[in-house]
């Protein structure tokens, strides 16, 4: 999955929410980079782009750490001579050292929403210092769904940002974010230098009983329909008594994402209806192929049922997981 369009939007937002102007970044004419080595061009991307009444050219590397500080500067410096332009580094990943370097030797750059060093145009907006103040105290829904898949399907040990954003075809900003959460609550860490991988030290039955006090359900509407769904992943009563000893209940309940609703040629209502339709926060099937919900996702979804039949077999389902 390719993420440079994403970052160069939100860098042009970035630029424009500190700046107060708004900011258009296009890619740059092919005659423009003409004269550049191409062992130097080949590394990044670029876009043009005015800021402050200045003209600039964006060069977006993927991974800030890939080209050591002193050779990203004089590769820099051999396009800014040949495009006659502030040459500015876009990057969304880059080590807390080789900021410092880069800053060191007044390499302009922007890491999107976090940071924007540019000593060419005498900017210098540094982020805050305070840990964690654009995460919400509520989980974000792929974090929740990246716990849930580490405990029931696969381990995320050893995954990257990156590797997530593409197993889940989610973008890298999400996946980030996600983990940063789970970093800030304590529930996983990120180890390593160039890369950031993700390690976890206790077991998954621990991870499940510290995590539960903070994790939410994945229902985030309801609507009824007289329709049957074909294909959809069974939740609710049914899904629980899939499960269990339970018995089955004559009304149907799926979970299916927003996208999903509004590809379904079916009448909807917010009250009426024989049975239920779940919109969930998360795409169910990232999380289950069986045509059933996954089982902890079903349980954070009946965990405040008063029924106390309901309730006696959703201990039961916790008690016999392999954990």
């Amino acid at each position: 999955m390719c993420n440079i369009k994403y970052y160069i939007d939100e860098t042009a937002a970035y630029f424009g929410n500190i700046l107060g102007e708004k900011v258009a970044l296009e890619p740059a004419d092919k005659d423009l980079l003409v004269g550049i080595p191409m062992n130097v061009s080949s590394r990044f991307s670029f876009y043009k782009g005015c800021i402050l009444g200045q003209h600039i050219l964006m060069a977006y590397l993927k991974d800030g750490d890939s080209v050591p500080p002193a050779q990203l500067k004089k590769q820099l410096d051999i396009i800014g001579r040949q495009t006659q332009l502030v040459v500015v580094l876009i990057t969304p990943c880059i080590s807390s050292y080789n900021k410092v370097r880069l800053v060191a030797q007044k390499v302009n750059f922007v890491i999107p929403n976090r940071q924007m060093f540019l000593p060419s145009l005498l900017l210098d907006i540094k982020p805050d210092r305070k840990v964690g103040l654009d995460l919400k105290e509520t989980i974000p829904p792929f974090a929740q769904c990246l716990l849930l898949y580490h405990l029931q399907i696969e381990s995320i040990v050893g995954a990257t940002g990156y590797g997530l954003s593409d197993k889940f075809g989610v973008s890298y900003a999400t996946a980030n974010k996600s983990l940063r959460w789970l970093v800030f609550k304590d529930l996983i860490k990120l180890e390593g230098v160039k890369t950031k991988t993700v390690q976890i030290d206790i077991s998954n039955r621990e991870l499940w009983n510290k995590a539960l006090p903070m994790l939410a359900s994945p229902i985030e509407q309801l609507y009824y329909t007289d329709a049957i769904l074909e294909g959809q992943q069974i939740s609710g009563v049914n899904a629980l008594a899939s499960y269990t000893m339970l018995n089955e209940e004559s009304r149907q309940c799926w979970a299916v994402t927003k996208k999903e609703l509004k590809t379904l040629a079916i009448v909807t209502d917010k009250q009426f209806g024989e049975n239920e339709i779940q919109v969930w926060k998360y795409n169910p099937k990232m999380l289950s192929t069986e045509g059933v919900v996954d089982k902890l996702s079903l349980y954070l979804s009946l965990k405040d049922n008063e029924d106390e039949r309901i309730q006696i077999e959703l201990e039961r389902l916790i008690n016999e997981m392999s954990w």
